[in-house]
């Protein structure tokens, strides 16, 4: 008869203490592997980045309507032409006359806050391989000459992108359905020169880096062109897609092509798994010994 006051081992079960150390040393195995590979992900990783020579830029937003860049007057006017609500920019003997893409809700004090959910004025400059202090040294010293752009975001602006078994939903152009149909926003990116010249480009939303590899996994199962990114996108690391950022009620996905982790090799897999490996065998190390009644 089984003693109930007195609960015994499992008797089919490893004695206590052999089961531990074992589940222990998993534990040290699995740290020795992510220190080890952890170690060569970093360095990997730090390897990439020296050696891309991708621009890092900063920028400052300018909430004035009037300054003088390069020599010449910026100002930034709110009117209404022929029943359009318009802002008129003028840059030395340029002008632009952009349409209000979306009106304020609201009646705030100056025309940054009025009209920053769809329009961006900022200075930038690249500042890869410099520290902000060392950037912001060079901005006073006069080293580096900061450059001037003005972003601009316009709900549907651009028409949706139809494809074989597939087509976009229309929806009706309203205000929040514009916010929320990113691949239908028309960015308008426009650079002022120090000649005096203003210089524009239209680009739009990128595609996110999980939908493209499923158009291009759905394009090898047909035997098909594998499909690249589409013409016109704003570019990772480029000065468009940082200034329109700013004006984005949401961030584009991170892409795939561009990123360090794709030199990571074995590193990866090898530090996620000693990870996991070493949750599970020090929970099952520190668990309490099982008992039967």
């Amino acid at each position: 008869m089984m003693d109930t006051e007195h609960p015994q081992p499992l008797h089919n079960a490893p004695p206590a203490k052999e089961s531990r150390r074992i589940w222990w040393s998993l534990c040290a195995v699995s740290l020795l592997t992510i220190i080890i590979a952890g170690i060569a992900l970093a360095g990997r990783i730090a390897d990439y980045n020296k050696e891309s020579d991708h621009p890092l830029f900063a920028y400052i937003q300018v909430a004035s309507t009037s300054f003088t860049f390069a020599g010449r007057p910026v100002e930034l006017v709110e009117e209404t032409i022929d029943g359009r609500d318009v802002i008129r920019v003028r840059y030395g003997d340029e002008e632009l006359i952009l349409d209000v893409a979306i009106p304020p809700l609201v009646p705030l004090p100056t025309l940054y806050e009025r009209q920053k959910d769809w329009l961006t004025l900022s200075f930038f400059a690249d500042r890869a391989g410099m520290s902000m202090r060392e950037f912001q040294q060079k901005i006073e010293n006069d080293e580096i000459k900061p450059r001037l752009a003005l972003v601009t975001r316009t709900p549907f602006g651009v028409e949706p992108i139809k494809e074989k078994n597939h087509e976009s939903l229309q929806q009706p152009e309203t205000w929040g359905n514009g916010e929320l149909r990113s691949d239908l926003w028309r960015f308008d990116c426009y650079e002022f020169l120090r000649d005096g010249t203003i210089v524009h480009e239209q680009k739009r939303f990128p595609e996110s880096g999980k939908s493209l590899l499923r158009r291009q996994n759905y394009a090898k199962l047909k035997g098909e062109p594998i499909p690249q990114r589409r013409d016109g996108e704003l570019e990772e690391y480029s000065w468009q897609r940082g200034a329109a950022l700013k004006i984005m009620p949401r961030a584009p996905a991170i892409t795939m092509e561009q990123q360090a982790l794709r030199v990571s090799g074995w590193t990866l897999p090898a530090t996620a798994a000693g990870f996991l490996v070493f949750l599970i065998s020090f929970f099952f190390a520190i668990a309490p010994a099982r008992t039967v009644e």
